[in-house]
């Protein structure tokens, strides 16, 4: 999934037990770490299958526990060489909103950013979280948000791409 100086990234399918007679298990897959320089392997969590990230808060920024995170698609290595270890984990459950989270490896929380659409990149000064959102029109239709958070999921500008006045 992702990797540097330090460290690799890696997803893990994990089979779940039968829920259902005659049907086989479920797939399910964890993110685990290989540090680099202590040559350590470290399960750092499992998205949790029931976690419903259509009705997280595009308001406000949030702490979740590491097993509300529905799922994971896309990671994201933010710690820079020597730091410790810090990721943007991003995942949808329903092919459209994605959510985006902050993920403290020494931590048993991670921190919900309020976007729905995923990263569209890192500022390379300042290690921002450039995010875009999407929100509707009120004739239909929809336009993007361009957002930059910092680290800590605090939003630090924020910028509306309306293409038309209703």
């Amino acid at each position: 999934m992702a990797e540097n100086e330090d460290w690799k990234i890696f997803l893990n399918d994990e089979a779940i037990g039968d829920s259902i007679e005659g049907v086989g298990a479920v797939k399910q897959v964890s993110l685990w770490t290989y540090n680099k320089r202590e040559k350590s392997v470290k399960k750092l969590l499992m998205p949790h299958p029931h976690a419903d990230g259509r009705k997280l808060s595009i308001e406000h920024r949030f702490t979740i526990p590491l097993d509300s995170i529905p799922t994971i698609s896309r990671v994201t290595i933010l710690s820079w060489k020597g730091e410790p270890l810090k990721l943007l984990v991003e995942g949808s459950t329903d092919f459209r909103n994605v959510t985006s989270f902050v993920v403290d490896a020494e931590s048993d929380q991670a921190i919900y950013l309020p976007t729905n659409r995923g990263s569209i990149g890192i500022s390379e000064e300042d290690g921002l979280l450039i995010m875009q959102t999407y929100e509707y029109y009120k004739n239909g239709g929809r336009y993007n948000i361009i957002e930059a958070f910092n680290q800590q999921g605090n939003r630090i500008a924020s910028m509306d791409a309306k293409t038309r006045n209703d």
